[in-house]
């Protein structure tokens, strides 16, 4: 063991050569905050009018866009449609039979359709007779068709009208 002392640890600041407000290091210029002198105030636009707005007023945050929802009901109407699409006469939009929503809730409950209440069967029902397609094919007459292509009765003439009458307010609206 020696006895030398040993060095004791000092905190003092050495002192700085260069100026308070710059420091060059590699071609850089680094400047301090405290140093800097503030800036002049921007010459208004407006000079001697007064200012409708106030300046130090904030602009509320703008609020987020909500996306659109879309109900479950019309989800499972759209997937319902989908489905229906496998029968010709569905497809085709051809004249369906009157009391084809029994039909329509019978397949419901036989496919064991998840969500297939009667809300969504009438939605989907009305989404498809209320299609131009649907009312051109009731103008032309004919036949009326259950999903099975089995004809049960015909377009009456008052039908017919009814279907020329939502075609032409269609047509003015547009």
């Amino acid at each position: 063991m020696t006895d030398t002392p040993k060095k004791t640890l000092t905190l003092n600041k050495k002192p700085i050569t260069t100026p308070a407000a710059t420091v060059n290091r590699t071609g850089k210029r680094i400047i301090r905050r405290e140093d800097l002198k503030p800036a002049p105030a921007k010459p208004s636009a407006n000079k001697g009018k007064p200012s409708s707005k106030p300046t130090n007023k904030k602009k509320p945050a703008r609020k987020p866009t909500k996306k659109p929802t879309i109900a479950p009901s019309d989800l499972k109407a759209k997937e319902l449609n989908d489905r229906l699409n496998a029968f010709p006469v569905w497809l085709n939009f051809q004249p369906l039979a009157i009391g084809i929503d029994k039909d329509l809730f019978k397949l419901v409950n036989d496919e064991q359709f998840p969500g297939g209440s009667k809300k969504v069967v009438q939605k989907v029902l009305k989404m498809h007779t209320r299609h131009g397609r649907y009312l051109s094919a009731l103008i032309q007459g004919g036949e009326r068709y259950q999903l099975d292509g089995v004809i049960n009765g015909a377009v009456t003439e008052p039908e017919q009208q009814w279907a020329a009458e939502k075609i032409k307010e269609r047509n003015q609206k547009q």
